[in-house]
């Protein structure tokens, strides 16, 4: 077992070098990309603990280069759900794979609602990993739910995003969660926007 790590480990190491400033210039050198990841993968499927998040460190890696630079969505996010799937209390792997969602979520042409959901389950775990002041204040909880309500306000759900945002301030006051809540009170007060959130719901329902 001890030799498996080993060998992983340099495997893994000689791949971050060989594709160090890669690119993503064109489809083919992505998929080469992702078939000399994939060899990695299959040639060490994890048996111990520390193999698990050893892969699932690497997976995390993967996922972002090939979602943000190689601009495959599909593959790169099948990364990041082999990454939390190895190693599923891993705070770092939820917080890598939500900065990889951040902007996609608040984007129509990319978001899907399975992603929206992927963002609220990365920043929930976070929230919920946060349960004692040392890491509350380590990890900026109350950013973590001015995110949280960013996300809920791409979506449409304001009252949630209300929410969050009044939390955020309520742990620590900010001009970032304090605009998104006048905002989003805005909108909530808004007859318009309340007659077409109404209108665009029950259509998705009959879908």
């Amino acid at each position: 077992m001890v030799i498996n790590i080993i060998k992983m480990t340099e495997e893994i190491s000689e791949f971050h070098k060989k594709y160090d400033k890669f690119k993503f210039e064109t489809p083919n050198e992505t998929r080469a990309y992702i078939e000399d990841a994939e060899a990695i993968l299959n040639k060490y499927p994890p048996q111990t603990a520390e193999e698990r998040q050893t892969i699932a460190k690497f997976c995390s890696h993967l996922g972002c280069m090939v979602t943000v630079f190689g601009q495959d969505l599909d593959n790169g996010i099948r990364y990041y759900h082999k990454s939390i799937e190895l190693d599923p209390e891993n705070y770092d792997l939820r917080w890598e794979y939500y900065t990889t969602l951040e902007e996609i979520v608040e984007d129509d042409e990319y978001c899907t609602p399975e992603l929206v959901q992927d963002a609220i389950d990365c920043l929930t775990f976070c929230i919920d990993y946060c349960d004692t002041p040392e890491l509350k204040e380590k990890h900026f909880i109350h950013y973590r739910y001015n995110d949280l309500g960013r996300v809920y306000l791409a979506a449409g759900d304001y009252k949630k995003a209300k929410e969050c945002f009044e939390k955020s301030i309520e742990i620590l006051p900010n001009d970032a969660a304090q605009n998104q809540l006048n905002a989003v009170k805005k909108k909530l007060g808004n007859p318009i926007v309340r007659f077409f959130k109404r209108l665009f719901s029950g259509f998705r329902k009959k879908r």
